[in-house]
Parts: C-alpha cells; structure tokens; sequence
C-alpha cells in the first residue's frame, strides 16, 4: 500500500496476514493492530525522505492460541523516522515477535525505535522475542528492548485489598499494559 499525507488505520487480524506499506515522503503514517485469536502476522514498512511511520499492537492469547508478529523496517531515505510497541499478554499459550530495523550507509538522520513488551499470566505460558538493528550509518538514533515477565502479584494483592475480586485485579492490571497503545489510538496523525 502507499502512503501519501497522514494516514491512520486499526487493523483488527483475523488471519495470517502479510501487509506492506511504502511510506512516500513527507508523509506520516500510524498503524494499529490487534488480534484476539492468534496468527502469523508480517508487516514490512519502507520509509522514504523525511517519512515517519508508527507501529502499535496488543495482542491477547489465550487456550493455546499462539501469536507471531515479524516486522520488517526499511529506511530508504534520509530523515525518516519509526517508533513501534507490541504488546502481548498470554495465557495458557505463547508469542512470538521478530523486529528488525534496517538503515543502509547511505541514509542519514533516521531515528527508529522497537520496544516489545510481554505478559504472562500463567506458568504455561511463553514469549519470545528477537528484534534485531542493521545499522550502517553513525547519523542515527536507534534503540530496542523486550520484557517478558508474569504479572505483579503484590499489584494484585493491593487492588484486592481496594475492595476488587482477583479477576477484576487481574483484568485492571492488563488494561493498564495495555494503556499507552490505546491512548495512542485516541490521538491523531501527523
């Protein structure tokens, strides 16, 4: 798909899916995904001159309904700039998320940012993650991260002493994983 000008989408997967934008210049592009029910998700981003791109999921899996998100983005020319976060929250089952950020020697001034955060909700329950830079260029400002941990049982024990049953706490506690995205899905373009 090209893109020209702000551009906002939510895509709510409901199959295996490979989608592909081409970021033209000078144009903005933020992109929501979610799913509920666990597929096999490629998203390939190219980003052209002075180009920005947003990347957003939340992903929730559960009775063993495994999620795997690759990423896959291109800095084709200079000044283009890309944040991503992918959420996911497991239970009774796993995910997987494979990012990787390319800038060739010849693009400068890029900055592009991945941050994959996981939370398991049960004993069973596994993330993996592997993003990945390919940075050729010394004019760039990147970073990458990834949490994996189970949720915070002296959280749950706070919002229970608040009057709220376990699932309830439990419940609040993913809400608030999730938060940061959803606000992002509120605000606009550009």
């Amino acid at each position: 798909m090209e893109i020209t000008n702000n551009y906002k989408e939510t895509i709510n997967l409901k199959q295996d899916t490979v989608l592909n934008y081409n970021i033209k210049s000078n144009s903005s592009a933020r992109l929501f995904f979610c799913n509920y029910a666990g597929y096999i998700t490629e998203i390939n981003i190219n980003l052209n001159e002075n180009s920005s791109c947003e990347l957003y999921g939340f992903f929730k899996n559960n009775n063993n309904k495994n999620t795997n998100v690759i990423t896959n983005v291109i800095h084709k020319g200079k000044k283009s700039k890309c944040n991503q976060d992918f959420r996911f929250v497991n239970k009774d089952s796993s995910s997987s998320f494979e990012g990787k950020i390319t800038i060739p020697k010849d693009i400068s001034g890029c900055e592009s940012h991945m941050l994959n955060k996981n939370l398991l909700l049960d004993d069973k329950s596994k993330a993996f993650s592997k993003p990945e830079l390919d940075i050729n260029n010394d004019d760039t400002i990147c970073t990458h991260g990834s949490t994996t941990g189970p949720i915070d049982e002296e959280q749950i024990f706070y919002i229970q002493s608040r009057g709220l049953s376990y699932e309830d706490s439990v419940n609040m506690l993913i809400e608030a994983f999730y938060q940061d995205i959803k606000s992002k899905m509120e605000g606009s373009v550009g």
